[in-house]
């Protein structure tokens, strides 16, 4: 499969809409306990004990996500996915907003094709790192940056509401090295 991918501009995405969506088999579930000397965080591969599936609409063009470069792949015209990205000088990490590749291309190597120039991308701009959020829910999306080289650099049990362990949708963060001396 020819893909084709190019850097398209934020100004013709301000009214693109994308769309997240994924089924997942299980999850991570987070447990966070304290201790006298620390604390103890596990997070424990589960299966969900029932079908999961997620599904969110957002603007790719927000002001919160900077001044991002989206690149776009194309196989036979068609928009096969996308990746945005953002350099963040004061820490020199490349930030991935968003990566998404779509239902009927996924697994046919649009995801890692987009990772890889996202890598490169990042060398050239000098970041030591690349960083990206995804969920405990998201088994597929784990496994892939996992596949990519990314390492868990930490979570977040109260992003996105105040039950996030219970619902099984807790924030990690992983990252990748690009072994850029500081």
């Amino acid at each position: 499969m020819d893909i084709d991918i190019r850097r398209l501009d934020p100004e013709d995405l301000v009214e693109k809409a994308i769309v997240f969506q994924y089924d997942s088999p299980g999850h991570f579930r987070v447990s966070i306990a304290e201790r006298d000397n620390g604390w103890t965080i596990d997070l424990t591969r589960q299966v969900f004990p029932e079908k999961f599936h997620k599904r969110e609409t957002e603007q790719l063009v927000t002001k919160y996500k900077g001044s991002s470069e989206i690149y776009g792949a194309f196989v036979e015209g068609r928009e096969a996915g996308l990746i945005q990205l953002e350099y963040q000088e004061w820490n020199r990490s490349v930030r991935v907003w968003d990566i998404d590749v779509a239902l009927e291309f996924r697994r046919k190597g649009i995801g890692k094709a987009l990772m890889d120039l996202c890598k490169a991308r990042s060398l050239e701009l000098g970041a030591r790192r690349i960083v990206l959020e995804t969920q405990t829910s998201n088994l597929r999306a784990i496994e892939f940056y996992k596949a990519m080289g990314f390492q868990l650099v930490g979570l977040d049990a109260s992003n996105y509401s105040n039950d996030d362990v219970d619902k099984c949708e807790v924030r990690l963060e992983m990252s990748f090295l690009l072994g850029i001396p500081k």
